[in-house]
């Protein structure tokens, strides 16, 4: 695997580790809540399935970076330089904000701070524009749409030629 980040994967199997534990709690919450009868835990759960609901929980949050984050090409008719203008505009109506440029990179940041939380604050897109094909790299959910909306838009550039 080239350009693994081995840092970036951990943290990122701790976070969904976490995510996974307040969403289980709260739906036990729920339960407790929302039960007639006296809750007791032990009524939802068979003897000995706790061991075995941690190494689900470890499982999902090990695999599941592989399969949340993509890197994506799209091809441009044209340069980067003549097109980036667009692909701005498609990453602010996207409601992404530009956090960070270099000579070879433009990294975006999601403008709500309730969709930040909920995707555990691992929303910033990063576009690599060395070549063409420029590569999107984030969330697969983002970067595939984003992607297709750039598509689009270079595919309408060709309409008017």
């Amino acid at each position: 695997m080239s350009g693994f980040n081995f840092k970036q994967y951990i943290t990122r199997v701790v976070k969904y580790m976490i995510y996974l534990a307040i969403v289980f709690f709260i739906i036990i919450g729920i339960f407790a809540l929302t039960t007639q009868s006296g809750f007791k835990f032990e009524n939802l759960f068979r003897p000995g399935t706790g061991g075995q609901m941690i190494v689900f929980f470890v499982v999902i949050s090990l695999i599941y970076p592989f399969f949340g984050f993509v890197k994506k090409k799209v091809y441009l008719n044209k340069g980067f330089a003549d097109d980036r203008e667009k692909i701005l505009e498609i990453f602010v109506h996207s409601r992404y904000i530009l956090i960070g440029e270099t000579s070879t990179s433009l990294t975006f940041r999601h403008t709500s701070a309730v969709v930040r939380l909920m995707r555990m604050y691992e929303d910033d897109i990063t576009v690599d524009f060395t070549d063409n094909p420029i590569t999107l790299e984030g969330q697969r959910k983002d970067v595939y749409r984003i992607a297709r909306a750039i598509e689009w838009q270079i595919r309408d550039d060709r309409k008017d030629d």
